[in-house]
């Protein structure tokens, strides 16, 4: 029967790992596609699990075998009235938090069939173990058997599924494998009926274990399923903070996740834990730099991989301690109760409690620390002195820590005209000395990180920073170096510039604007005069035409710096937090000055801008980023036809699509076609001194409308490239978003465009 549990097991964790990015999906638009509902979406899968494994561990220890397969059975068949799957309609975010909300709608959808399949592995591992196969004594080789229906599911996909499925047929697919999967578990249940089991010693003959099953050890068991969770979910954060928030990205970090599982709990070790311990280490230290600095002038590729190493390394050292630690199967539902424990706990710090404790994604390295103090540490000689080296060891650890601190700050602070790479280097030297001591080590990067998290860098000109559901924003003072430029006759000229306030989400720009009252009034960076969205206003300034105006994102409000008196201008943000920094006259003024009529709506872009008149407004703007991205859901052919649906007969929809990664004027050109709609792109890179001045940044817009005649002399342009590229060509299904259907592998940019 070992084929059946090991196919059974196989088929559960690969509908687990199906369910998690398709609920995502499902999801996200309801919430501005921020990464936060990802996360709050591990947070409510680990918590599940951690129940499925409670459960599991009950009814395996209080329950015969007769009256366990009864039970389940019937538990089995509870999901079966839910599916198949989909969200249910429902309040928006206003009702509860949006991570409750998140919750909430998760549990009533996906929860029941999610918690049966989570009581799979633990279960049919303590049933396998009671029969009288040979490999009965020790059945954790069926974990990493289930985490490679994991891994298959996770890689499938967005390769294969999200490509090739919509949303309702995915929801299909998974009902179809749920009832497979019923299937071959009631025969595990026959099975372990028919069968004889083994007495208790012939279950653990084959895994040795003399060490007693205290509390420090269950302890340890937490922690080395804490770390790796948190590091997963922190870095899966940073990464996707800055390209876009859709399945492809999530699902490589979480990919490599449970590779490390399916390394660890492997008959051989493919991997030495010592070895991957002292890589942890080293990449910690380089990481910690990459924090510190912001990563500038990182080339993307070796970013993403540095912390896509970061996920594999940690999980390579924890979960190879768990493996090693693992205890006989008498304590077999209980060790995955604790493991589930420690995950689900690294979800509730991440998703809940780290956005309250810190305005920076601070847990990151410090997940990557604990990680660190948990790589196995050198031989103890043991013998009489064993207590006293303990107490030395202590003195020697507060020494460390107390002295690298001591440094880190004493340099931060008395020598700010040291180099920041130099100053760094002095204490992260040190690190890289004492990493054959993982605590050690551990103490040494946690005063590496004091200055970047206490903000004790006196040239850090930081005016404001706060976090939220959505992301980290920060408010900067910014003083850039002089312009420098090369006239016709070879003379340099040099341009002084003045500071400016920058509005961060993430590591991407959301706003500029001089706090000189002579400038302040100047749009700046993506929304110049002289870009395309100012050739528009320029286009349309009389007429009436944009009147009325309808922006989905709000950033620091630079759009209202076009207002006129008699305009009105109808900005939709998702944040309270951008609200609050737009309208703060300490930082950003461009709400306040302008000669608009100026309403802010809080809330989801679709969902508000739904609630408007039809045919209410002449200019629409979508500029709703996530970082550097922009939520799937607001560039879908429903989005484009609703907004349509609120502009007059000659209105425009002006879509901001600037992304480094993302080829999203193909996306436009689909939709424009599908929808049978006239439409100009522009992609403006240039940049002259005047234009430097005024903090003018690269963008790409697109401009669609009903029919030609109402983009007037924009059409006439030049600059603008005509949309549909092919307006006598079908359109191309690859790029014809939907919000049933996306591919994010078709839209991602061959070449670098700074390459």
């Amino acid at each position: 029967m070992l084929p059946v549990y090991t196919l059974t097991i196989l088929v559960s964790a690969a509908l687990l790992f199906l369910v998690e990015p398709m609920i995502g999906r499902m999801i996200l638009p309801r919430f501005g596609g921020s990464s936060s509902v990802w996360i709050a979406c591990l947070l409510f899968f680990q918590t599940v699990l951690l129940a499925g494994y409670g459960y599991a561990h009950v009814l395996g220890r209080r329950l015969a075998p007769r009256a366990q397969v009864i039970v389940h059975g019937i538990v089995l068949l509870l999901p079966v009235a839910v599916l198949p799957l989909g969200l249910p309609g429902g309040p928006g975010p206003r009702a509860l938090s949006p991570a409750l909300l998140v919750l909430a709608l998760l549990a009533v959808s996906v929860g029941p069939a999610f918690f049966v399949l989570s009581t799979s592995g633990p279960l049919l591992q303590r049933w396998f173990a009671s029969t009288t196969h040979p490999a009965a004594g020790d059945p954790y080789f069926l974990y990493a058997a289930g985490n490679a229906g994991s891994l298959a599911a996770l890689l499938c996909y967005p390769l294969l599924v999200e490509p090739a499925l919509g949303l309702r047929s995915q929801s299909r697919l998974f009902s179809a494998g749920y009832l497979l999967f019923v299937a071959l578990a009631g025969v595990c249940g026959v099975s372990l009926l028919r069968s004889r089991a083994a007495p208790p010693e012939a279950r653990s003959q084959s895994v040795e274990d003399a060490r007693p099953l205290t509390a420090a050890r269950r302890l340890l068991w937490v922690l080395l399923a804490f770390a790796p969770s948190s590091v997963l979910l922190a870095a899966t954060q940073y990464m996707t903070t800055d390209v876009a928030a859709v399945p492809l990205l999530w699902v490589v970090p979480l990919a490599l996740y449970l590779l490390t599982f399916i390394l660890a709990f492997s008959p051989r070790v493919l991997i030495p834990r010592r070895a991957a311990g002292y890589a942890l280490g080293a990449l910690t230290v380089a990481l910690a730099a990459g924090i510190r600095f912001n990563f500038l002038d990182v080339p993307l590729p070796l970013l993403l991989v540095g912390h896509l190493a970061a996920v594999l390394l940690a999980g390579l050292v924890c979960h190879a301690g768990l493996a090693e630690s693992r205890p006989t199967t008498d304590h077999l539902t209980e060790f995955y109760l604790l493991v589930g424990l420690g995950g689900a706990l690294g979800g509730v710090f991440n998703a809940l409690i780290a956005p309250l404790l810190f305005d920076s994604i601070a847990e990151y390295p410090l997940a990557l620390i604990l990680a660190c103090a948990l790589r196995p540490a050198p031989a103890s000689a043991g013998g009489a002195g064993e207590r006293r080296g303990r107490l030395a060891g202590a003195v020697l650890d507060l020494a460390t820590l107390g002295s690298l601190a001591v440094v880190a700050v004493g340099l931060e602070a008395a020598v700010p005209s040291l180099r920041a790479a130099l100053r760094f280097a002095i204490v992260a030297v040190p690190c890289l000395a004492l990493i054959a001591v993982p605590r050690r080590m551990a103490l040494g990067l946690v005063a590496l990180m004091l200055p970047a998290w206490f903000q004790l860098n006196p040239g850090a000109a930081l005016l404001h920073a706060a976090r939220t559901f959505y992301g980290v924003h920060r408010v900067l003072m910014i003083q850039p170096p002089p312009i420098r430029t090369r006239d016709a006759a070879g003379q340099v000229r040099s341009f002084e510039m003045k500071p400016y306030h920058l509005l961060q989400h993430g590591t991407t720009g959301h706003g500029i604007q001089y706090p000189d009252p002579e400038l302040a009034s100047i749009p700046t960076a993506y929304y110049h005069r002289s870009g395309p969205i100012g050739q528009v206003f320029a286009a349309f300034d009389g007429g009436g035409r944009l009147d009325r105006a309808a922006m989905i994102g709000l950033g620091a409000g630079t759009l209202a710096a076009y207002g006129r008196p008699g305009r009105r201008f109808t900005f939709i943000e998702i944040d309270p937090e951008v609200v609050r920094i737009a309208r703060d006259p300490a930082l950003f003024t461009y709400l306040r000055d302008s000669k608009a009529e100026v309403d802010v709506v809080v809330g989801d872009g679709r969902t508000e801008i739904a609630r408007l008149p039809d045919g209410s407004q002449g200019l629409v703007v979508v500029d709703a980023f996530s970082s550097d991205s922009i939520p799937v859901h607001m560039i879908t052919r429903e989005a484009i036809e609703l907004y349509m649906t609120k502009l007059r007969p000659d209105g425009l929809l002006a879509l901001h699509l600037t992304n480094e990664y993302l080829d999203l004027t193909a996306v436009i050109d689909s939709i424009a076609l599908d929808l049978r709609l006239s439409g100009l792109a522009q992609d403006d890179g240039r940049a002259t001194t005047e234009e430097q001045l005024e903090r003018k940044m690269p963008s790409t817009w697109a401009v669609l409308a009903r029919d030609v005649d109402a983009l007037g002399p924009l059409a006439a342009d030049p600059r603008w490239e005509r949309l549909p590229r092919r307006p006598n060509a079908p359109p191309d299904p690859a790029y014809l978003w939907t919000d049933e259907f996306s591919n994010l592998v078709g839209v991602l940019r061959r070449h670098h465009p700074s390459g």
